[in-house]
């Protein structure tokens, strides 16, 4: 699989297709992504003032007030404001560490 962008930033580099058992493999991030690169590998991610992932704020409270009041953490991964609960123990987002992906939705492709 290519994982490109039409700004030819390569972002294969940050994704590895790992195992996660019952002959499924999906694809992970493995190394740390800035704002913008997260913003090419994940287009389908709102962008609005309100919330940065699937995963954060909403139009009722925004990722910085989440942000604020300890309600949410950045993915270490690609640095979207995440919901705790959304959050895996080694503090990445579902989209990063293959969840979103397992539950039917690809981040990679449409």
């Amino acid at each position: 699989m290519t994982i490109t962008s039409p700004v030819s930033i390569p972002l294969a580099q940050f994704f590895e297709q790992q195992d996660i058992g019952y002959g499924q493999k999906v694809w992970v991030a493995v190394r740390h992504m800035t704002v913008e690169q997260a913003r090419l590998a994940y287009p389908y991610r709102p962008h609005s003032r309100y919330s940065e992932s699937h995963f954060g704020g909403n139009t009722m409270t925004d990722d910085t007030c989440l942000l604020l009041n300890d309600h949410a953490t950045r993915c270490k991964m690609c640095q979207a404001p995440t919901r705790n609960e959304y959050l895996e123990e080694s503090g990445t987002c579902p989209d990063c560490d293959g969840r979103s992906e397992f539950n039917g939705k690809n981040p990679h492709f449409r």
